[in-house]
């Protein structure tokens, strides 16, 4: 009896073991995206699907197990996720320029039997035990400094992206951009990963936030219909209007670069209808008064509207680039080209612009005095200098 005892122990124990080898864990992330004044997005994956929140508190030098927190829940029009592994919290009613603490939450969803009748296994949540919560600070609305990065074309090469974020002090940024081509095309969720976001979660993405401007390789893949999911906005067009401080940042989605017919895009492509879409949008937003009483109004835009002669260029330059001229632009902020150039206002271009290499790193500080830019190269090296 006292030997079957121990058999059934040592049985037990092994399927413990066993279990605890397939418990659910968080595969990819957080990193933060979509950041305002008032709210933040936070995504992650996990292995399996789960019911998935948030909870959070104003940084304070206390434990995060100091008292109840808010619960903010994945939730699509009033219901709780329960089946997916991508999961996404946008926290609201946030104050302008605090800072947070976070900590994301994931309880597997094991059965679906019917809506009275869901079983749920373990959860599994981020360490504020024996490390800190993860924390963020949200976009201020009268802030006189504004500090960001800017990575573009990196398609990839993560070593590029590390070896450039070695000159980088991200914990005194507001904000990361990403300004295009950083995956050569969109075929997986797990290549979407190993390209660059779980690099930039490593780097900085848990705390600083994302500003992602598509380039025109990632309308490319059958996976970039679901890119929307992994760089979530408040409408879900990836052209947006952001408020930093005193700085408007107007983000445009140059979508692909040749002609929609082009045999490469099988008759997929419906670029110019999207584009003309987004010019009716860009008129507006620079008729705001958000963006016409902003101490600096910068541009970002994956394909420059300087030089090139493909269909993508010629149409951006057509739709976008008389009412860009009239709006008091200060900067724009491009990639595309692989090859750095600057170029300065003239008759046909009323605001400078900056198309960064392929291995170059912008860094931008907006304060009282102006914009100023360096660009840096992969040995830490300032090789250009700008003020605006």
């Amino acid at each position: 009896m006292g030997k079957l005892k121990y058999v059934f122990i040592f049985f037990a124990v092994s399927v413990m073991n066993v279990m605890s080898l397939f418990a659910i864990r968080v595969t990819h992330g957080p990193y933060l995206c979509n950041m305002s004044p008032n709210s933040v997005t936070v995504v992650w994956i996990t292995d399996k699907p789960a019911v998935a929140w948030v909870e959070y508190m104003e940084a304070a030098d206390k434990s995060f197990y100091c008292e109840e927190h808010p619960q903010v829940y994945d939730c699509v029009n009033g219901r709780r996720r329960a089946l997916s592994t991508l999961h996404r919290v946008t926290l609201k009613n946030l104050k302008p320029g605090m800072h947070y603490q976070y900590r994301i939450f994931s309880k597997e969803t094991l059965q679906w039997n019917g809506d009275g009748d869901v079983r749920f296994g373990k959860t599994v949540a981020s360490n504020v035990y024996s490390a800190k919560p993860y924390s963020f600070r949200t976009f201020g609305n009268t802030d006189e400094n504004v500090s960001f990065v800017m990575f573009n074309d990196i398609h990839g090469r993560n070593e590029v992206m590390e070896t450039l974020a070695g000159s980088v002090d991200f914990t005194a940024l507001d904000f990361v951009v990403f300004n295009g081509d950083m995956s050569s095309s969109v075929e997986s969720e797990e290549q979407l990963f190993a390209d660059y976001i779980d690099t930039a979660v490593d780097l900085f993405a848990k705390e600083t936030p994302i500003m992602f401007c598509r380039g025109n390789h990632e309308p490319r893949g059958k996976f970039s219909y679901s890119l929307i999911d992994y760089f979530p906005t408040s409408d879900g067009h990836f052209y947006q209007l952001y408020k930093v401080g005193d700085v408007c940042f107007l983000v445009l989605d140059c979508g692909e670069d040749k002609v929609d017919s082009d045999i490469e895009y099988s008759g997929l492509a419906d670029f110019d209808a999207y584009r003309e879409e987004e010019a009716e949008w860009v008129n507006k937003v620079v008729q705001s008064d958000v963006f016409k009483q902003a101490k600096a109004r910068i541009v970002l835009s994956h394909i420059p509207f300087t030089t090139g002669d493909w269909h993508g260029a010629l149409h951006l330059r057509k739709l976008l680039l008389p009412v860009l001229n009239r709006s008091n632009i200060d900067l724009m902020l491009s990639g595309h080209e692989h090859v750095y150039s600057f170029h300065p206002v003239n008759d046909e271009l009323r605001f400078p612009t900056i198309v960064n290499d392929n291995e170059t790193l912008v860094k931008c500080n907006i304060n009282q005095n102006g914009i100023q830019v360096e660009v840096i190269d992969l040995k830490g090296n300032v090789v250009y200098e700008y003020e605006f």
